[in-house]
């Protein structure tokens, strides 16, 4: 199964388990959390402090990694996974948005610098099987936590949970401490961080090609935002665990498969699948009215998630090149910032599950617009655009 996957790509691999095993065992739950105690937009507000800090601070993070290296970057971030979780404990509302906010420029250094690590660790022809392994890996943990985060919330009330859950963190800054330091490439000394980020605003094929994380990652803030409340809603909150586990539990079996598929067949046909399978699940949410259609609806977007996460870690090494890599990382990851930040705005504006989805169906099928044509040019031709106009 994974004799294309390095020592580091597993190591990696493993220690994102723990982490978000931990953090999504809590974060599926934040919503449901401040709801119970009184307290229903704290939690809201909290998800969009996270990824708006995440976003914010992602242009930085690049410039960091570069000078600092990945690996030391991913330890640091890795370590206000636990300080966010632990400052739950004592619900003050200050408290919260501050670790919130120190979460969100955390998570762009752990996550800039995984792609970018992942990535130059990785074998060229076989960036799909890499990213999908971690993929496998990564939602492996995240299943874990949020399946047993229920159980646990329905035994032992929320705060027992959340510090069962704080520690796992912990255990994957352990586990980053093994991993190989990258050094600095020679090619990359010279490049100025700040140039470079502002030519990637002006680089139309590299803002075209964002929108996929972007629209990637909206959805994500469906899942983490009004669709546990839906579940809440139509049948109870220990099956709010259950049913979430579900966008963890597909891609740790089909994640490593599709994006090793992707290698085979073209980021290109994947990405249209993936489109069609959100597409689909959405409208099934939209007409839901019983637990069937809410059940089938999260199957098909669970599914997207599992070829799409993937497709998007693989898409970025597809069109970096050595010199560019860690800030095209970076401006990937901004714009999938950029998406959870709009839904969950989305979510807590209007709060009516149809209108969340509806606008969801036409932001989707905006983002199908943009980025038909560009992906019809060709990887090759995108990555050349992407170095001319970086030049």
């Amino acid at each position: 199964m994974n004799n294309n996957i390095s020592k580091e790509v597993k190591i990696l691999s493993i220690a994102f388990l723990f982490i978000f095993l931990g953090f999504n065992g809590v974060q599926q739950y934040l919503t449901a959390y401040f709801s119970e105690i009184k307290l229903p937009n704290v939690g809201f507000n909290s998800l969009v402090l996270i990824y708006l800090f995440f976003l914010i601070f992602e242009p930085l993070s690049a410039i960091i990694i570069s000078k600092y290296g990945a690996k030391k970057c991913m330890i640091l971030g890795s370590l206000f996974y636990f300080l966010f979780i632990i400052s739950l404990l004592n619900p003050s509302v200050i408290i919260t948005y501050l670790t919130s906010a120190l979460l969100g420029i955390a998570a762009s250094l752990l996550w800039t610098g995984q792609t970018s690590y992942l990535i130059r660790v990785s074998e060229e022809k076989s960036y799909g099987a890499s990213t999908g392994f971690f993929s496998s890996f990564q939602s492996f943990g995240s299943a874990i936590g949020v399946f047993t985060s229920g159980i646990l919330i329905a035994r032992f009330l929320f705060k027992t949970s959340f510090l069962i859950f704080s520690f796992f963190p912990l255990l994957g800054l352990l586990l980053l401490l093994f991993l190989r330091d990258l050094k600095v490439k020679e090619e990359a000394k010279g490049i100025k961080g700040l140039g470079l980020i502002k030519k990637l605003f002006l680089s139309k094929t590299a803002l075209k090609l964002s929108i996929f994380g972007f629209s990637l990652q909206f959805i994500y803030g469906l899942v983490i935002g009004i669709i546990p409340i839906e579940i809440n809603k139509f049948i109870s909150l220990p099956f709010v665990g259950f049913l979430s586990s579900m966008f963890y539990i597909l891609p740790i079996i089909s994640s490593y498969f599709l994006g090793r598929l992707s290698d085979i067949i073209g980021r290109v046909k994947m990405i249209s699948i993936s489109f069609y399978l959100v597409i689909l699940g959405l409208i099934v949410l939209f007409f839901s009215s019983s637990t069937i259609y809410l059940i089938i609806g999260i199957f098909l977007i669970a599914l997207y998630r599992s070829i799409s996460f993937p497709l998007g870690l693989a898409l970025v090494g597809d069109v970096a090149s050595k010199e560019n890599i860690d800030f095209l990382t970076a401006f990937f990851w901004m714009f999938t910032g950029m998406g959870v930040v709009s839904a969950l705005l989305i979510s807590n504006l209007f709060q009516s599950a149809k209108i969340i989805y509806l606008t969801s169906i036409i932001i989707i099928l905006i983002s199908i617009k943009i980025l038909t044509p560009l992906l019809r040019s060709g990887i090759q031709n995108i990555k050349t655009k992407i170095a001319e106009e970086l030049m």
